[in-house]
């Protein structure tokens, strides 16, 4: 009811509705000088009338602001409708978070944490499928039987259709099936963590070794030749030491296929490496070979002070280049990871008759034990935990020409591209030009190896370079750093390669192909690669609108290029159908990556992925093994000019910052 309405029934105003000439106050029943009672009367009436006003005023406030409130309400309601609309349209545009597929063994048995088989060691989904038949021992031989190897192909089918962004294994000897799996398989396929070896050895000196741990040495050992070569290495004996932990104490679990005591297995694992590494002191890595042992790899690198590499950073690596990266480059794009697993028991995405065809049949996984061996085996862990002093984050090192320009995020001269630290040192005199040519002046070269002995000294864990050409001096750096050395990305091409088959390609993009295809040779044989591989092509970014900005040493206006070079791509794409993954050679490139993975969903990687990789190897993995052994980093990347961390007469000698620049 309105306040109107309620003050025409209340008490009528004025003479409206009173018989003719009767005074209002009258039929109130308060006649006008009634003496002292009828004046109290009076005055009541006046106060109770103003009181009446007061309420009626309130009311058409109160309905006036009521229907502003509908108003604001259905306005509201129309722009909730709206952001609901976009969001709906958004979700369905996005694409979907990536996925790890793994091929099982017909074996079962309880994975500890860090186990491929176990989902909570992986950051995204991971979906699983046992093939039938297919026993460790079948693994070993390297051989299928025909009802197998359907079942593998179906398998890898399977995992595809379920989502998988791409496929490994859980046991390292299906390895001799990679060139089967890749034939196979549209997503890259790694059946080992094997495959990372060329990378591995690409980072360090050749005279430098990489420790090998296995399961079982007797057995990897007649192998060995094998797996490498199907990672499509040349096999080196020298170069890989390998060593099984058959005699570690608990780990024989492993082999009678019952659940593994980590915490009393950890000691072990890590006084053989360490007696290993005392009659092998050139061991500058270690690859950890068995899908069993990534449990172990943070004590590892706590202990070692060594990165170390296991099937867990091999399916990150590959993972990374469908995954979005928060840091740069296109938002929004990729539906968040819900970190939640589909559970899965073995047997499990099976028909029935596949179920029954099983060598070990479901249900059939030996329970956890207690195990009988040092009764202080938590204890000694728990000590050594204790004991043990915190590593420092890891430091990415990065080698800066001398040429002064505004990075964009994602640049691997922008600080904020990183989620760890890094330190930049320019070297004086080192221009684009002769990085170009791929020949240092003797001064030049003095002051490039005091830059890698400076940030060595540092900390740094890995160190790379600023510019691709700079693959070049790949060999000089390596030999004077103790750590992993990766000068340019296409350090990536042989573990991107290996993971398809010899008839798909990989698209290599660059600032200028015309600058970069001279050198292709040089660069690829510095990667440890064959140069007559066709599967890699090379274009480049020279005439996308406003990336010449690159070739100007000016700001690049990210958002206004990145149309040019996703329609660039697609364009290529179109011309090279066969094209699987593409690998962003130019350090200005990584900022389109994001655009281009969600664009031509294919794989992308690019020098951020190239970086993440041997950082990872260093870095503390959250989900399992040792906790708190390394300092949690800061999130905060100190800004760098070029010059800095040069005393005054190395900023003296920067070419770019002299009067004109060049």
């Amino acid at each position: 009811m309105s306040a109107a309405a309620h003050q025409a029934l209340v008490l009528p105003s004025g003479n409206h509705g009173a018989p003719s000439g009767v005074p209002p106050l009258q039929l109130a029943g308060l006649a006008p000088n009634s003496g002292p009672a009828s004046s109290v009367r009076s005055q009541e009436h006046q106060e109770l009338l103003s009181a009446h006003k007061h309420l009626l005023a309130t009311m058409d406030r109160q309905e006036e602001s009521h229907s502003k409130l509908i108003t604001s309400h259905r306005e509201l309601m129309k722009a909730h409708k709206q952001i609901l609309a976009k969001q709906t349209g958004k979700k369905k545009s996005q694409v979907k978070h990536p996925a790890l597929g793994v091929i099982r063994l017909d074996y079962n048995y309880p994975p500890a944490e860090g186990d491929t088989d176990c989902p909570a060691s992986f950051a995204y989904d991971v979906y699983y499928r046992v093939i039938p038949g297919l026993t460790f021992e079948m693994a070993q031989k390297g051989q299928f039987t025909e009802t197998v190897e359907r079942n593998f192909a179906e398998g890898i089918k399977f995992l595809e259709m379920k989502g998988a962004s791409a496929i490994t294994g859980d046991c390292g000897f299906m390895m001799a099936f990679q060139v089967l799996a890749r034939k196979i398989a549209a997503r890259p396929v790694f059946m080992s963590s094997m495959v990372q070896c060329p990378v591995i050895a690409c980072a360090f000196e050749p005279s430098d070794q990489i420790l090998v741990l296995t399961a079982n040495g007797l057995s990897l050992k007649p192998q060995k030749e094998v797996l490498l070569n199907s990672c499509g290495f040349d096999v080196n004996e020298d170069r890989f030491i390998i060593k099984g932990c058959q005699d570690v104490p608990g780990f024989e679990a492993v082999a009678k296929g019952e659940a593994v005591d980590v915490f009393h297995v950890q000691p072990g694992i890590v006084s053989l490496v360490q007696d290993t590494i005392r009659m092998k002191p050139h061991i500058r890595g270690i690859l950890c070979e068995c899908t069993e042992l990534p449990p172990y790899s943070d004590a590892l690198r706590a202990r070692t002070d060594l990165p170390v590499w296991d099937a867990i950073t091999a399916a990150d690596f590959y993972v990374s280049a469908y995954r979005d990266n928060p840091r740069f480059g296109l938002d929004e794009w990729q539906a968040e990871w819900d970190e939640e697993q589909e559970e899965y028991s073995f047997g499990m995405n099976l028909i029935e008759a596949d179920k029954k065809s099983l060598v070990n049949k479901i249900g059939t996984a030996k329970p956890k034990k207690k195990h009988r061996g040092h009764p202080k085996a938590h204890t000694i862990a728990k000590r050594t935990k204790r004991n043990l002093t915190k590593k420092q984050a890891p430091i990415l090192g990065v080698v800066r020409l001398d040429y002064n320009y505004p990075p964009a995020a994602g640049d691997t001269d922008f600080p904020g591209s990183y989620n760890y630290d890094v330190v930049f040192r320019a070297v004086p005199g080192l221009t684009f030009a002769m990085a170009q040519r791929g020949k240092m002046t003797y001064a030049v070269q003095h002051e490039f190896v005091e830059a890698i002995r400076w940030l060595e000294r540092k900390g740094v864990c890995g160190i790379t370079g600023d510019c691709g050409f700079m693959m070049a001096f790949q060999p000089i750096a390596r030999e004077v750093a103790n750590v992993p050395v990766f000068m340019s990305s296409m350090v990536q091409c042989p573990m991107i390669s290996v993971a398809f088959d010899k008839y798909d390609k990989i698209m290599i993009l660059t600032a200028n192909s015309e600058t970069l295809k001279p050198q292709k040779e040089v660069l690829l044989s510095q990667c440890g690669f064959d140069v007559d591989d066709k599967r890699f092509v090379i274009y480049g970014c020279q005439d996308v609108p406003g990336f010449d900005a690159v070739a100007k040493g000016e700001k690049v206006d990210v958002a206004y290029v990145t149309p040019g070079i996703v329609h660039l791509a697609k364009e290529i794409l179109k011309k090279e159908p066969t094209i699987r993954a593409i690998c962003l050679e130019c350090t200005e490139l990584p900022p389109y990556a994001d655009a281009l993975r969600k664009e031509t969903l294919l794989a992308v990687f690019d020098a951020i992925t190239c970086c993440d990789f041997f950082i990872s190897a260093r870095k503390d993995n959250p989900r399992f093994g040792l906790n708190e052994w390394q300092s949690d980093w800061d999130g905060v990347n100190e800004d760098y000019e070029l010059g800095q961390n040069l005393d005054a007469g190395q900023r003296a000698s920067l070419l770019s910052l002299q009067e004109g620049g060049y």
